[in-house]
C-alpha cells in the first residue's frame, strides 16, 4: 500500500462499511444470501459444516461478480485522471458540491428521489443455483448503484486523483470491504441478525455518522483542502500501519 494514499484506501473501506448497512442494501441481505447459496433462512442460522462452507463459496463467487462492476468503474475512472488533473481545481468544487449534497441526503435534509430506486435484475434462484452467485453479483453491481450512490460519487472524487492502476486498487478496497461483510454476515448470520436488528433501530445515529464523514470529505474538496487534509492523516496513519505490520 502506498503510505502517501492511505487516506484514500481509509476513504474505500468506509465506502464499503457504510454501503453494506445502507438502509436499502442491510435489510436485503437475508435474502441475498439465502438465493445466492440455495440455503433457507433456518438453514443458514444451523451453521453446520458443510452449510459454511456452500456460504463461504457462494459469497466468494458473489463478490467476484460486483467487484469486476466496481473495479471496472476505477479503471474508467483512473483513465480520465490526466483530464481530471488538468481541470483539478474547477472539478474539486464540483465534485465536493455534489458529494456535500449527497451527505445532506443521508442525513436527510435534501431529497434525491432518484437514488430511492434501483435497477435490480430479476435473477432466478432455481435456474442458476450456487453457480449463478457471480451473475447476480453482477447484477447487485450494477442495479444498486443508484443506492450506494453518495459513497461511490465520493470515492470517485478521491480516485480521480489517482492513475488507473491506483483508481481501480481504490475501488477494489471498495469491493473487498463489501465482500469481507457478506461473507462475514453469511458466517455468522445467526449472530448478524441480532446486529442487523441493532442497527435497523439505530438506522438515524448510521446516516449521521455516514452524511457528516462525506459532508467533510465535500468540503475538503471545495476549499481545495484534500491534500492538506492527506499530509495531515498520514502524519497518523503512516506510523499507525507500520506498528500494525510489524505484529502481523
Amino acid at each position: 500500500m502506498n503510505a502517501e494514499n492511505q487516506p484514500a484506501w481509509l476513504v474505500a473501506v468506509l465506502a464499503g462499511i457504510f454501503s453494506f448497512i445502507s438502509p436499502c442494501v442491510l435489510p436485503l441481505i437475508p435474502g441475498y444470501l439465502s438465493m445466492i447459496s440455495g440455503l433457507s433462512i433456518e438453514q443458514l442460522e444451523e451453521r453446520r459444516a458443510a452449510h459454511l462452507l456452500r456460504i463461504a463459496a457462494s459469497c466468494l463467487l458473489f463478490s467476484v461478480g460486483f467487484s469486476i462492476v466496481f473495479i471496472l468503474v476505477g479503471l474508467s475512472v483512473g483513465a480520465a485522471g490526466t483530464w481530471l488533473q488538468a481541470k483539478r481545481t474547477i472539478l474539486n468544487v464540483i465534485f465536493g458540491i455534489i458529494v456535500i449534497l449527497f451527505g445532506l441526503f443521508v442525513v436527510g435534509v435534501v431529497r434525491l428521489p432518484f437514488l430511492y430506486q434501483d435497477r435490480r435484475l430479476r435473477v432466478s434462484r432455481g435456474s442458476l443455483g450456487m453457480w449463478g452467485a457471480p451473475v447476480l453479483g453482477f447484477a447487485f453491481g450494477f442495479g444498486w448503484t443508484p443506492c450506494i450512490g453518495p459513497w461511490l460519487v465520493g470515492l470517485t472524487a478521491v480516485a480521480g486523483k489517482l492513475p488507473p492502476a491506483g483508481a481501480a486498487g481504490l475501488f477494489a478496497v471498495f469491493s473487498a470491504t463489501l465482500a469481507i461483510c457478506f461473507t462475514a454476515a453469511g458466517l455468522l448470520f445467526a449472530y448478524a441478525v441480532r446486529a442487523f436488528s441493532f442497527l435497523q433501530r439505530n438506522y438515524r445515529v448510521v446516516e449521521f455518522i455516514s452524511g457528516g464523514i462525506l459532508i467533510i470529505i465535500g468540503l475538503l474538496l471545495v476549499t481545495q483542502r484534500w491534500d492538506t487534509a492527506v499530509l495531515l492523516m498520514n502524519r497518523y496513519l503512516t506510523p499507525l500501519a507500520e506498528r500494525l505490520g510489524s505484529l502481523l
